[in-house]
């Protein structure tokens, strides 16, 4: 086992992102904010669906509480924080910590947000909490999405390919935080 700490990671995130993206724990009042960051991913099945509001909102809501209940599932103490850019609600990341690492459940910003460096510095600051820790992060991703190529240069590893997803880790870097131990 490669832990040296049993804090929680996640809870150190807010404090460890600096600057014009922040994030905070979602809560009950946060879901319409979080159907909205849902529908954003589901662009081409709602254009299938044509102009039906109504139909459209009882897709978006039944595909939402199907994805929560898989998370609950598989990551019972998953986290879920909300992305803002100086202050204005932009995305969602979800995270589970176990004795496995730390799990990116999910991150997703906004199409309005997107390009603006987000995504990079919750990524960026999670890494460095990790490697601090030592603690390994995991992930999945569509085989597809241009963005594994990006997960790549940040040093995660393809671990298992199933069906459409491929698994990917990254294992803390270690050699620095040895150094300052001695």
């Amino acid at each position: 086992m490669m832990r040296l700490r049993t804090g929680k990671l996640i809870l150190r995130l807010p404090a460890a992102l600096k600057g014009a993206w922040q994030c905070v724990p979602a809560g009950a009042g946060d879901r319409a904010f979080l159907q909205e960051v849902f529908a954003s991913t589901r662009s081409i099945e709602l254009e299938l669906l044509g102009p039906d509001t109504a139909l459209r909102d009882a897709f978006i809501q039944s595909q939402m509480l199907a994805q929560r209940r898989s998370v609950e599932l598989h990551y019972p103490a998953a986290i879920e924080l909300i992305l803002r850019h100086h202050g204005q609600p932009a995305g969602r990341l979800w995270l589970h910590e176990d004795h496995d690492g730390l799990r990116v459940v999910d991150i997703t910003v906004l199409p309005a947000f997107q390009r603006m460096g987000g995504a990079s510095s919750c990524l960026q600051a999670l890494l460095q909490l990790a490697d601090a820790d030592v603690v390994p992060i995991h992930l999945h991703v569509l085989r597809d999405n241009p963005v594994r190529h990006w997960y790549a240069r940040l040093g995660f590893d393809i671990t298992s390919v199933s069906g459409l997803y491929q698994a990917m880790t990254r294992i803390p870097t270690i050699e620095e935080h040895q150094h300052e131990q001695t």
